[in-house]
């Protein structure tokens, strides 16, 4: 158990790794520039714990919450998860993570129902990332026991 444990976590952060990169890298070129998860943390927090401007802050939340949150959520149910391998296991988790991004954070936010209030590039975007999220993270998780 606990071997799985670790492996969920070295999953989780690589797999946050992949898709902040990503981010990154699309906030660079422009592309849907209105869109900035990390922003939207950082006026979050300083909203609900009323800290200054932290985008330190809201980085390492962003971090915490796909390594120990997800990673290890991933690493308790991909014995339980549909698929026969940990990566197609892992895109199955992906989509259940965008749907409790939808259904919880989105609303929190105030952009609505599956963020519908950003209009449909936000919730088909973030199904993108959740995918690749899911994809990276059944990988690494699978890699560490030898099996993709």
């Amino acid at each position: 158990m606990k071997s799985r444990l670790l492996r969920g976590v070295m999953a989780g952060f690589t797999a946050t790794l992949v898709i902040s990169l990503i981010m990154v890298l699309r906030l660079a070129a422009g592309i849907i520039p209105w869109y900035n998860p990390i922003e939207v943390m950082n006026l979050a927090a300083q909203d609900v714990l009323g800290t200054p401007d932290s985008r330190m802050l809201a980085w390492g939340i962003h971090f915490a919450v796909g390594t120990l949150i997800w990673g290890l959520l991933f690493a308790l149910l991909v014995p339980y998860l549909p698929g026969r391998t940990p990566t197609r296991r892992g895109l199955e988790f992906g989509v259940a993570s965008w749907l409790v991004v939808m259904l919880t954070v989105f609303p929190l936010a105030g952009s609505g129902l599956f963020g519908l209030g950003l209009g449909l590039v936000a919730p088909l975007s973030m199904l993108i990332a959740h995918l690749i999220f899911g994809a990276v993270i059944g990988a690494v998780y699978g890699w560490g026991r030898g099996v993709v």
